[in-house]
């Protein structure tokens, strides 16, 4: 048994030295698709190559950036040039890149359009289609992971907001090969229920491979085809997704969700006061249009009873 024993950072540093030292991995070029793009104030530039099945991590430094002269969006197909090596501080291997080369858009990214093109002609996005929000839920029913950020958060605004009102989990995975098809069954379970007012579909941040389950046709038939109108919360407030242009109501944020969708206790009590006071005064204009009926109704019962006495007054005079 070898008894050497090496510390983390001695690990990560030979690993590192093997990458580098590598004659493929030290010059190499990757065809992708460019995801997660995101400038750093640094001027250094991050994001993610992908291809259907895998992705890898890579990172553009300032001097390099300096030397592009177009705009890099997401969903841009693209060859990237550098080496392969290791951020010592945590062992993730990335990508340094020194040159990219733009193809255009990706299959990705064009699958995406296409399908957006084809929900919105068939009216999916229509604003005609969408369901009103209930202002006064008695249920409001969430579609998510129970162990994620999203709940938490929802959780704490619904303690804080207002818990007159019932809160349900429907628990669902929110990322990864399956979660469309736990979103769908969620979904459907919901409108099995019959007595929810409202749906929050909603997750924390994530990358754009996170966000694919939102992304899904048959997801975005569910949302449209429920009977409870949903608003969605998924990610970030720059983030959307299909899931979020079928909805009845987009949020930026799972918190801002369940703000749009639970109304603030003092809210609630105000309305049903105001619904009290209108009410009464229902009842009372009820009361008082009755009570003329009746008066009039009394009115005329007496003068056709007042005039039937003369009219038998008159008989019995004439008869005497």
């Amino acid at each position: 048994m070898n008894k050497n024993i090496y510390s983390i950072s001695q690990v990560n540093n030979y690993i590192k030295m093997l990458l580098e030292d590598d004659v493929l991995l030290n010059n190499i070029n990757i065809e992708g698709e460019i995801s997660n793009f995101k400038e750093h104030s640094s001027g250094h530039l991050y994001f993610s190559i992908k291809d259907e099945s895998s992705s890898i991590n890579a990172v553009m430094y300032r001097n390099n950036a300096y030397n592009i002269n177009f705009e890099i969006k997401n969903g841009m197909k693209a060859i990237i040039f550098g080496y392969i090596s290791s951020y010592t501080k945590t062992g993730q291997y990335q990508i340094y890149v020194e040159d990219i080369n733009i193809l255009g858009k990706g299959d990705l990214e064009k699958d995406l359009e296409k399908l957006k093109a084809k929900l919105y002609k068939a009216g999916f996005f229509d604003e005609r289609n969408k369901k009103p929000i209930s202002k006064s839920p008695n249920v409001i029913g969430v579609i998510t992971s129970p162990t994620g950020a999203a709940i938490k958060d929802i959780i704490n605004i619904y303690n804080r907001r207002n818990k007159t009102v019932k809160l349900i989990l429907i628990p669902s995975t929110v990322q990864g090969e399956n979660a469309h098809l736990e979103i769908i069954n969620a979904i459907n379970i919901a409108n099995e229920y019959k007595n929810i007012d409202t749906l929050i579909l909603t997750r924390g941040g994530g990358t754009y491979e996170d966000l694919a389950c939102f992304n899904n046709e048959e997801v975005a038939k569910a949302i449209y085809f429920s009977k409870i109108p949903i608003i969605t919360g998924i990610g970030h407030e720059i983030d959307f997704t299909i899931s979020d242009f079928v909805a009845d109501l987009r949020a930026p944020t799972p918190s801002a969700a369940i703000e749009l969708a639970l109304p603030e206790s003092h809210i609630f009590k105000e309305n049903i006061i105001r619904n009290y006071d209108k009410l009464n005064k229902m009842i009372d204009k009820k009361i008082k249009n009755y009570k003329v009926i009746v008066e009039n109704n009394i009115n005329s019962i007496q003068k056709s009873i007042d005039y039937k006495i003369k009219e038998n007054k008159l008989i019995v005079n004439n008869m005497i």
